[in-house]
């Protein structure tokens, strides 16, 4: 339970931490409105009861529908077709909503400030404290005989804790993966202080019953991000992005020397029967984003592996009777590595095909 005694002094501006015009204002504003009392607040959830009952018989909800704002009033979009008692009981829940709302304020504020950390703006921290609060409003069950505050106090510092999450990073993640992300720091550190190490991928799957490569995914998104607008040096002249190199980066000159290459693969390639450019083309991931396998080939075709293999080696070598000499003498040095590569299927001769 939590009362305004616990929260202290209602705050008027912000200290050293809290600087900001804004900030100040909202501390300002929510130091306007004063928390609930207990007697106030079992008042204010026996009106939201009496409220839902009324709008539930209303709109003929079932008997098991949750005696929630968002159960019950949530879903609501047309009100015409109500009755005078039924939408004067609407009006009543929503100013009981926006009291609950406002008389919380300062619980949010109060919370956000205890999870202040210099890598999050304090603002950001109040905004989501509030998403907290009003998910709490709507949730809350008057039925159940629970303070409100008490319930409202575990939803406000939830979201706080996923803000912290989302925030220390520069790139958006879903609120989902970001629990799962969580999930996985308290598996991994229950599982190192069950083993006396580390666990493996394959444990860490296991027993989230998960996939390897899933678990793979949590650990890369779980890495912080570096801006590449972080200074280098105190006078912020040179930045981390200065500093890197741009190699893979191809050039006008690159790119065009990477069409010709291309064109005169395709023209390399008509000198071969269909099936054999189908299969070249499959086996080297020549327009596609990658090299398919001969059993994926053979099965796509309705002919064995070795055939597959077979027709392949054939293509090849007519590629380098055509060509006098070989593949690889055609295109010595490939301009762009992520455009072409050099294999060797056959004999140790060197094939330049497009990736």
């Amino acid at each position: 339970m939590v009362n305004s005694a616990v929260l202290g002094p209602s705050p008027k501006m912000p200290n050293d931490n809290e600087r900001g015009f804004l900030v100040g204002l909202y501390f300002r504003d929510a130091s306007r409105y004063d928390m609930l009392t207990e007697a106030s607040e079992r008042r204010l959830s026996r009106k939201l009861t009496l409220c839902f009952r009324i709008i539930s018989a209303q709109l003929v909800l079932p008997d098991d529908t949750p005696q929630t704002y968002r159960a019950v009033i949530g879903t609501i979009v047309d009100t015409s077709a109500f009755s005078p008692r039924c939408l004067r009981a609407f009006r009543l829940a929503n100013a009981c909503r926006r009291k609950l709302i406002q008389s919380n304020l300062r619980l949010a504020v109060h919370i956000a400030r205890r999870y202040n950390q210099q890598s999050m703006p304090m603002s950001d921290l109040i905004q989501d404290a509030n998403v907290g609060l009003i998910k709490a409003v709507e949730r809350f069950d008057p039925t159940k005989g629970f303070r409100f505050s008490t319930y409202a106090y575990w939803w406000i510092t939830e979201e706080v804790k996923r803000c912290l999450q989302r925030g220390a990073r520069l790139v958006h993640t879903p609120e989902n993966v970001v629990d799962e992300i969580r999930n996985l720091h308290k598996v991994s550190l229950q599982m190192h202080q069950n083993l006396g190490r580390m666990p493996s991928q394959s444990e860490l799957a296991q027993a989230m019953e998960a996939t390897p490569s899933r678990i793979s995914k949590l650990r890369a998104l779980a890495l912080r991000e570096v801006s590449t607008d972080v200074p280098l040096i105190e006078d912020g002249l040179m930045t981390l992005g200065d500093s890197l190199k741009a190699d893979d980066q191809a050039s006008p000159e690159q790119r065009m020397s990477g069409r010709d290459d291309r064109r005169a693969l395709k023209a390399m390639l008509s000198e071969l029967t269909d099936r054999e450019q189908a299969i070249l083309s499959r086996r080297y991931g020549l327009d596609l984003p990658e090299p398919d396998t001969l059993q994926v080939i053979s099965a796509d075709m309705g002919i064995s592996r070795e055939r597959v293999r077979q027709i392949e080696k054939l293509a090849l070598r007519k590629l380098q009777t055509s060509f006098d000499g070989g593949l690889y003498e055609a295109f010595p040095e490939p301009k762009s590595p992520s455009t072409f590569k050099i294999i060797e299927p056959v004999s140790g001769t060197a094939c330049v095909v497009g990736s």
